[in-house]
């Protein structure tokens, strides 16, 4: 019974975050379009917010230690940066 539950909540989450997308327009080909060209700011907003609620949310993580739907703790590993130094 819980795993039908877990799956609901991903299948509602899914559906809103689908409809958030088509009514802001990302899925559409002309606002992709005018990203490339450069004709348009729309899209790098929407890529732009997305990056920062990211951080927001990697933080928010790392600061309450939260944990994932199945109850385990959420481990972000550091980036390896050995060798990188240019």
């Amino acid at each position: 019974m819980r795993a039908i539950i877990r799956a609901v909540k991903y299948i509602v989450i899914g559906t809103v975050f689908g409809i958030i997308m088509t009514k802001s327009e990302a899925v559409s080909w002309y606002r992709i379009q005018e990203m490339f060209r450069f004709q348009s700011f729309f899209m790098y907003g929407i890529i732009g917010s997305a990056v920062i609620l990211g951080i927001i949310l990697v933080a928010i993580i790392k600061e309450y230690r939260l944990k994932d739907f199945y109850g385990r703790p959420i481990h972000l590993s550091e980036k390896d940066n050995a060798g990188k130094n240019i």
